[in-house]
């Protein structure tokens, strides 16, 4: 299913007058040659998050926290995610970002406008928000199994009270990629899912709406973007920035250039530390960057107040059903870098946030 591209001028100037501040995320999907695929991402918000690595293994037992007919599953296919906690005094409570042992990966960004509508009257099995990345990539192997079965909203996604005193609203919207290069764009308007599916898909921000964004974005195609490109951190400006910077990276085929190309552009659009803007209070920092080496499987994480990357290397991960959930702290655990696989301690499994 294909989001339909609005190219009407009229269009463009009505949404440039109706900018909504939001918390700020950025996520490419990079294609190469030989098949490679690489996806990064920043995450921004107002506090930290104690992230970590989780290791998940195959056919553990998982609680969706969505209260009234909560959804109880096994997981299918093993995950290693990025979770923390909504509020900065709580536990551990949501996943934001992840891959699984297929090479499906997942990322979770703001979206003001999203809309998962009223609890069903039905009987329909629930998750909270903050297990969605963990729900779709325990359960599907590839974006167009998870486009499938998103589509048919057979799962209603709560969402979610969080922060301190739990006064936000969980708004969110998802993006999916694979070691094919395919891509997804998922938001929920309205109570309806709207899916962008496609390689094409490979940018997205925040608000407005996908649809409204690349009606933006083509607008700013039409311009050269090597003499003038929109300089402000706002959702809109970093997508037109991302996608320009993206279509620039060199075809390459060394790990290290092509993994180091996608993170540029994610710090092209990060927002610099301690950047406090009284005119838009919901703009925040960018605490970290993550990025998947779908092609090699290879997870990395770089956390802004650290000069050191770190990586998890999936191929060498057991995910057999026996050998229990693992974990390692990101966020604060200054003194690790490179590869982590031989740091993770046993753990309990997530307690996801709770209506």
């Amino acid at each position: 299913m294909k989001g339909k591209r609005i190219t009407a001028i009229g269009v463009v100037a009505a949404t440039c007058l109706n900018i909504s501040a939001s918390l700020a995320c950025s996520r490419i999907t990079w294609l190469g040659p030989d098949g490679q695929v690489v996806t990064g991402r920043s995450m921004d918000w107002p506090y930290p998050f104690n992230a970590r690595f989780y290791i998940i293994p195959r056919g553990t037992q998982n609680d969706g926290a969505g209260g009234t007919n909560s959804l109880r599953w096994a997981s299918k296919y093993g995950t290693a995610v990025v979770a923390g906690t909504t509020d900065p005094s709580g536990p551990v409570d949501a996943t934001f970002d992840g891959m699984n042992e297929k090479g499906l990966g997942a990322n979770l960004l703001y979206l003001d406008e999203a809309d998962f509508g009223p609890a069903p009257t039905d009987d329909r099995p629930r998750i909270s928000v903050g297990a969605w990345v963990q729900y779709v990539l325990s359960s599907f192997a590839s974006v167009g199994e998870a486009v499938a079965a998103i589509g048919e909203q057979s799962v209603y996604i709560v969402p979610a009270k969080f922060g301190p005193g739990k006064t936000h609203s969980t708004v969110v919207h998802l993006a999916l990629s694979d070691s094919s290069g395919d891509s997804a764009v998922i938001e929920f308007l309205n109570g309806k899912p709207v899916i962008h599916h496609g390689r094409e898909f490979q940018v997205m921000t925040n608000s407005p709406t996908y649809d409204e964004q690349l009606t933006l974005n083509n607008y700013w195609k039409g311009l050269d973007g090597s003499k003038f490109l929109p300089g402000s951190y706002r959702s809109e400006d970093r997508f037109v920035r991302a996608s320009y910077y993206l279509s620039q990276l060199p075809q390459t085929k060394d790990e290290r250039k092509a993994v180091a190309g996608v993170m540029s552009v994610i710090r092209n659009v990060s927002v610099p530390w301690g950047k406090v803007d009284p005119e838009h209070p919901n703009l925040s920092p960018t605490y970290w960057r993550t990025a998947f080496d779908h092609s090699r499987m290879i997870y990395y994480f770089e956390s802004t107040l650290s000069a050191n990357s770190v990586w998890l290397d999936l191929k060498k991960v057991n995910f057999g059903p026996t050998s229990g959930i693992r974990t390692v702290a990101l966020e604060g655990n200054y003194n690790i870098q490179g590869s982590v696989n031989t740091a993770f301690k046993p753990a309990k499994n997530i307690n996801y946030l709770t209506p």
